[in-house]
């Protein structure tokens, strides 16, 4: 089955779960900025990077690590390995929780003082989207498309629908929007065991091997590095614009971001679906599947180059149609955040390729070097440019990371690959500097 094949039988499905998950949520922005103020938006936005650390901190961002070695184990030893990752994931779930719980005060005051309630939820909605996110990558991996399909659709019900119930009937507010998005997780991982349990697809054991989660640990050290500094540095432009400009700053600043990370679900679902075939061809047939690879690229990036301009270009209706005047800034925040994704999007094909060699030692260093660049530009350009600022910084940092991907991956790609990539690269980093010339 070709590359193109493998997308229209999945990742038709995984796109569509996606843009449902995303259509919603935008349609539901709509509803968002009209009952939050900017100011609220922006602390709601500050929640949901909070609820970005948990995440990270709970699973360790083992997810491709744990991928790579359940191709090793998938025939022999599935339910002992994937038990064993599901044990360390709930054991990190209780420290984090017990961290966090110890931490609640500071953190919620100074997110916005006495939103105790609304820390704790984020923190259980964190935990409960770890497992989701663990028992969906297993459904990935057998490219359980339809399953994975009206799951994404049944957390998208639940998820929007409470948050309408809680905001509107209850007049929750902000801890309504939270606890919509905790009931959905939490739902759909009951959800998903108990489909699991149906299809035989995971059985849980209590049995913990030693040796499998030092492996995958280990794996996946320097991406868990990568993770932890990305979420110090990325997330710093909403601390700054906090800081500097204030709450009403990181909503529209944030408004622009959920717009332009819509990019992110066409590369994903594209990434998820051809994964599996990726690590399997390669064991069979290295350079036959390398050269797929290499040839379905070119389409791959020339469809995230069309759209991100598309939407760039019809950016201020976008915000017209999902917001109202109050967040029209957002506007020219878009492209640069699109850019930025674009270039997220682009590393997917040489990361496969490295992640495929576990060549991935570079990966800290690198992070620190890219996202701090990310840092110390929002540092810089924040109090001279605003919004605009943090999201060019935002397009470097993402830049930088992912042109020093391609770079370490050339080693193993052919040269008509490496030069038309360079070029590519060159190319869109002059069209967005001149356009934060004017813009800024």
């Amino acid at each position: 089955m070709t590359f193109i094949q493998t997308i229209i039988k999945h990742a038709g499905k995984y796109l569509s779960g996606s843009l449902i998950a995303s259509l919603t949520g935008l349609l539901m922005t709509k509803y968002y900025t009209a009952v939050f103020s900017p100011a609220e938006f922006g602390i709601l936005a500050l929640y949901l990077v909070m609820f970005q650390y948990v995440l990270t901190f709970v699973s360790l961002d083992m997810q491709n690590s744990a991928t790579r070695f359940y191709f090793d184990y998938r025939l022999t030893q599935k339910n002992e390995y994937l038990s064993t990752i599901f044990w360390v994931i709930t054991l990190m779930a209780v420290v984090v929780l017990g961290v966090g719980i110890g931490l609640s005060s500071i953190i919620s005051n100074w997110i916005s003082p006495g939103s105790e309630v609304i820390y704790l939820t984020t923190l259980i909605s964190g935990i409960a989207a770890v497992y989701v996110t663990f028992l969906t990558r297993i459904l990935y991996n057998e490219q359980e498309s339809t399953l994975v399909l009206k799951h994404s659709i049944f957390q998208t019900a639940i998820n929007h629908l409470s948050s309408y119930a809680f905001i509107s009937y209850f007049n929750l507010g902000i801890l309504g929007r939270l606890s919509g998005q905790a009931l959905g997780a939490t739902l759909n991982v009951l959800a998903l065991l108990k489909g699991f349990y149906a299809n035989d697809l995971f059985r849980l054991k209590l049995c913990f091997n030693k040796k499998m989660a030092k492996e995958t640990i280990l794996l996946a050290a320097p991406t868990m590095m990568v993770s932890l500094q990305g979420l110090l540095f990325i997330y710093l432009d909403r601390i700054f614009l906090k800081h500097y400009i204030g709450d009403s700053a990181v909503g529209i600043y944030t408004f622009g971001f959920i717009i332009g990370q819509g990019l992110s679900v066409t590369y994903e679902a594209i990434s998820q679906a051809i994964l599996p075939k990726v690590f399997n061809d390669m064991k069979s047939d290295y350079e036959k599947a390398k050269t797929e690879l290499q040839s379905f690229s070119y389409i791959y990036y020339i469809g995230l180059v069309l759209i991100t301009i598309i939407i760039s270009v019809l950016s201020p209706v976008i915000v017209n149609v999902f917001s109202n005047e109050n967040y029209a800034e957002s506007a020219i925040v878009i492209p640069f955040v699109m850019a930025g994704f674009m270039m997220g999007g682009f590393y997917k094909i040489p990361s496969l390729m490295l992640n495929f060699h576990k060549i991935v030692w570079f990966y800290p260093f690198l992070a620190f070097f890219s996202f701090g660049s990310n840092a110390l530009l929002n540092w810089l350009l924040i109090p001279l440019y605003g919004v605009v600022g943090a999201a060019f910084s935002s397009f470097i940092g993402l830049y930088l990371y992912s042109i020093t991907l391609q770079v370490f991956s050339f080693k193993y790609m052919d040269n008509k690959y490496s030069i038309l990539t360079m070029i590519g690269y060159f190319v869109i980093l002059i069209i967005v500097s001149v356009l934060f010339y004017f813009q800024g």
